[in-house]
């Protein structure tokens, strides 16, 4: 008996001590465990992060690449709601522009500049998913419409969709990527229409027999020049003007002929002191038998005047009314170089002072809040420059000058036009004072003819209210939502009058048109471009803004990504912040690009669960063990020699029948485009990642500082580390970094990629 007891003494406790070992080796199993999860999916994720950056890198739209996948026991799937990255670039020396919040989804932003005051902030719409289109809302009058698609830093092959909607039709067309797409027939009775497009489209509004537009670059600076136009010619015969600060070479192809040329040279008496005392301008014409597709490039950064009708029209007496931009690229400013063609300038003061404009070297008084009309010969081409904030127009009808004060102030013959906000001095904002032009009668005997104004919504909900007696009795107020709604108010024979964003709660930003007669021609702009609201400060610290489009924090993976798709919350944007520098009211402050970045995760348990192994931006990070953010792979960007730095997001998409879960996968990679962002140079570039594994991005990226002698001796001192060119992280809880280049200007390229990545069940 004693020795059964014994014996089951000694079993028990052989058990407790295996039970004890058992206790103390499973997390060790489990570890190990983990670090094969990590080192056999690792690889993979590092293959995967290479594939994407050497297609967003080097590859051809249409480019594609294959992946087996094989997963060990995790589980491989998407997020879309973990944030991204951003850039900021600061064009003035001693300052620095950071933002922060962008990615969160919701409906505000932190701004901070404080070297300057800030007036303005203009996002655009980047439409930098694969899936997301773009949507051009057309003005509410009878018009013609043409759309062809931009020339890109990559063009890419084969079709895309356009589609034309209007009232409860909708029209898909099947666009080759060169073809030229016309809708005759457009009216304002049949209710607001709308350009849907696959592909970046420029979209340009006819009416009549004619008229003058100012064309966007397909790649724009801050001031709106440009090297490359691609325009949708309709039938008729169009002038070309070109004018530029410096000199330059043209060549122009359209599907029935080409051309070339090279500039001529304009002095002038006086000039601002930034500008050149010679401009440079070239015009030619161009006579379409049928729809055509122009492609311009110019040897120098210029802006294009295209004006369209029969000769007499084309010599300076026909319809036709721009708004011409001041040398920033802002419609209110000191310092303006009109075109040099015939036509009239319309020049309004909007101070509440005197304001002293110097042209061709006489000088002109205007009033406050009141205007000037002046003839203008383009032989005699000149700088613009007043000593307060003005606005310039520039009209074809020259024959108009000289007649009673009516017809200096007000007419012309027709005209169709973005009307500039006066608070921002951009193409949205909240409040305008402007002329309504008499389009009826002749110069000497003008009459009230046919005015209209066309309010779009620049925001997801935009408030109106109109003051000064110009509007129907049964228009002076409303609200406007960004994916339904737009209005049309006729507009009573007034010299002047005003309106301004109702101050309900939520309203946001508006863009106005004034169409004048039955002639004129523009260019319609993408609905999530160039949207401005005010800012008005001046302050060290953080600022708080208002952002023009719907807050979806709260909404799930799909509905977010419906919502990118239809633009009612950005995938992507940029920011340009705008301020008084000297004498110049809406100088370039800075811009930030900010993208969101969908993060491909392979989940997997050790000793704790809901350990990953991530990849977004062409970076690959992971989080074994025990939660700390490891850097495998770092976000790829491009440096050197000297103060250089090139960057190209990847922004990859996964398609909607893509798979997800356990088991071999088979992934393919598609490059769909690739966009040109800036190429400048910049007094500062900084770099965030919102959402995980940004502080330890920005930490791996200025890992090299530790060899930095002036940085161990003077640490968060930049002013001071002159032996290091490169990333710098200020503070090592910041997911932030700024490329410290010796205090000197930085030359910044920044472009992304938008990649699809289809997965589907592979062979096990």
């Amino acid at each position: 008996m004693s020795a059964t007891i014994a014996t089951v003494l000694l079993f028990a406790g052989v058990i407790s001590i295996i039970s004890g070992m058992m206790v103390t080796i499973m997390p060790l199993i489990d570890e190990l465990h983990g670090a094969v999860e990590r080192e056999t999916m690792g690889a993979q994720m590092e293959d995967f992060a290479a594939e994407t950056t050497r297609l967003s890198e080097s590859g051809v739209i249409g480019d594609e690449a294959n992946m087996d996948v094989r997963p060990h026991t995790g589980i491989l799937g998407w997020s879309m709601l973990h944030g991204g990255t951003w850039y900021s670039a600061t064009l003035q020396q001693d300052s620095e522009f950071r933002i922060e919040g962008a990615l969160d989804l919701d409906d505000d932003i932190r701004i901070k500049y404080p070297q300057y005051g800030v007036e303005t902030m203009c996002v655009t719409d980047l439409r930098a998913s694969a899936e997301a289109l773009f949507h051009h809302r057309i003005p509410m009058a009878n018009l013609t419409l043409s759309a062809t698609s931009y020339t890109s830093i990559e063009s890419g092959l084969g079709n895309y969709d356009l589609t034309f909607e209007q009232g409860v039709t909708e029209t898909t067309y099947r666009m080759p990527i060169d073809g030229v797409w016309v809708q005759t027939g457009v009216t304002s009775a049949a209710g607001e229409a709308w350009v849907h497009s696959e592909r970046a489209v420029r979209v340009i509004a006819w009416r009549g027999d004619g008229g003058a537009m100012l064309v966007t670059p397909d790649t724009p600076s801050y001031a709106d020049n440009g090297r490359s136009w691609t325009v949708p010619l309709i039938e008729g015969q169009h002038l070309i003007h070109l004018i530029s600060e410096q000199p330059f070479d043209v060549s122009w192809e359209t599907s029935s002929g080409s051309g070339s040329g090279t500039s001529s040279v304009h002095s002038v008496s006086s000039h601002p002191p930034s500008a050149s005392s010679s401009i440079h301008s070239w015009t030619g014409s161009i006579s379409a038998s049928t729809s055509e597709r122009l492609a311009l490039i110019t040897s120098s950064p210029a802006r294009m005047v295209i004006a369209t009708g029969n000769a007499a029209d084309l010599d300076g007496s026909g319809p036709g009314s721009i708004a011409w931009p001041d040398q920033q690229g802002s419609w209110s400013g000191h310092n303006y170089l009109p075109p040099a063609m015939d036509g009239s300038l319309l020049i309004e003061n909007l101070a509440t002072t005197t304001v002293t404009t110097r042209i061709n070297g006489l000088y002109q008084t205007i009033s406050a809040l009141d205007s000037l009309r002046i003839s203008w010969d383009g032989d005699a081409s000149s700088w613009i420059e007043a000593n307060g904030p003005i606005r310039v127009h520039w009209l074809t009808d020259s024959t108009t000058v000289g007649g009673s004060s009516a017809a200096a102030d007000g007419w012309r013959p027709g005209s169709m036009d973005v009307i500039p906000a006066s608070d921002t001095g951009r193409t949205s904002g909240g409040e305008w004072d402007f002329e309504v032009p008499t389009s009826g009668g002749d110069s000497a005997n003008p009459s009230t003819g046919e005015v209209s104004l066309l309010l779009q919504p620049a925001s997801f909900i935009s408030g109106w209210d109109i003051s000064g007696g110009i509007a129907d009795s049964n228009q002076s107020s409303g609200t406007l939502v960004q994916t339904t709604d737009g209005v049309s108010i006729a507009l009573s024979d007034t010299v002047t009058g005003s309106f301004d964003l109702a101050a309900s709660i939520g309203a946001g930003p508006l863009r106005a048109w004034l169409v004048s007669g039955d002639d004129g021609q523009a260019e319609v702009m993408e609905g999530g471009d160039d949207r401005c609201v005010i800012i008005s400060l001046h302050a060290s610290g953080w600022m708080d803004a208002l952002l023009p489009w719907k807050d979806i924090s709260y909404m799930q993976d799909h509905d977010v990504r419906s919502s990118w798709a239809d633009g009612t919350h950005p995938f992507g944007f940029s920011v340009q912040i705008r301020g008084e520098v000297g004498d110049d009211p809406q100088a370039i402050l800075g811009v930030a690009w900010a993208l969101h970045l969908p993060r491909l995760s392979y989940v997997f348990d050790s000793s704790v669960s809901n350990l990953e192994i991530a990849t977004r931006g062409g970076f690959v990070g992971t989080n074994h063990p025990e939660y700390q953010p490891d850097i495998i792979i770092s976000p790829p960007t491009r440096e050197g020699p000297g103060p250089r730095l090139a960057a190209t997001i990847p922004v990859l998409m996964p398609t909607k029948d893509s798979v997800s879960g356990g088991g071999a996968m088979e992934i393919v990679l598609k490059l769909e485009c690739r966009e040109q962002l800036v190429s400048t140079n910049a007094w500062q570039v900084r770099m965030g990642w919102d959402g995980p594994y940004g502080a330890a991005v920005a930490a791996e990226a200025s890992s090299e500082l530790t060899f930095s002698a002036d940085w161990l001796t003077f640490p968060g001192q930049l002013d001071r580390l002159d032996d290091y060119v490169g990333w710098v992280q200020l503070n090592p809880s910041m997911s932030e970094m700024v490329y410290h280049a010796g205090g000197g200007e930085v030359m910044f390229n920044l472009q992304y990629s938008s990649l699809s990545s289809q997965s589907t069940r592979g062979e096990s």
